[in-house]
């Protein structure tokens, strides 16, 4: 569990085995994440998802600005159903979306045109970021 949240068991896996921090080049990320504006591109320790998550989730239920963060175009969020996994830069934060299904959660991030998915799931996800010739996320 992280941030009461079933997290996917490839994203324990990795975090545990300290591999949650890709090495991509600028236009790979720009290619997933279809950002040309994106300065870095950076995933969260398990510290940091409990953290982040958490403040976002109180930011949504004040007025305060990470209020903004969801009411925007796009596919939108619910913070309460939302674990935030890492970020592209400021207010550009990713996220895995528990809405439509609560084993296997979409990826989505926030991107200029608004809260934009990324992949069907978090299996998806590695595959894309974490890519290593011949294996496949499960």
């Amino acid at each position: 569990m992280l941030a009461g949240f079933n997290a996917p068991v490839a994203l324990i896996r990795l975090i545990e085995g300290g591999t949650f921090s890709p090495d991509c080049d600028s236009s790979r990320i720009e290619e997933i994440f279809r950002e040309s504006d994106s300065y870095r591109f950076d995933l969260y320790d398990r510290s940091q998802i409990v953290r982040e998550s958490c403040r976002f989730r109180e930011g949504a239920r004040s007025d305060g600005e990470t209020r903004s963060l969801f009411v925007r175009p796009g596919l939108g969020i619910d913070p309460e159903s939302t674990l935030l996994i890492g970020d592209l830069g400021a207010d550009m934060p990713i996220a895995l979306d528990y809405r439509i299904d609560l084993q296997r959660p979409r990826v989505l991030y926030l991107g200029v045109g608004g809260w934009i998915e990324v992949a069907e799931n978090f299996d998806s996800f590695c595959n894309l970021i974490l890519a290593v010739p011949g294996e496949t996320f499960k």
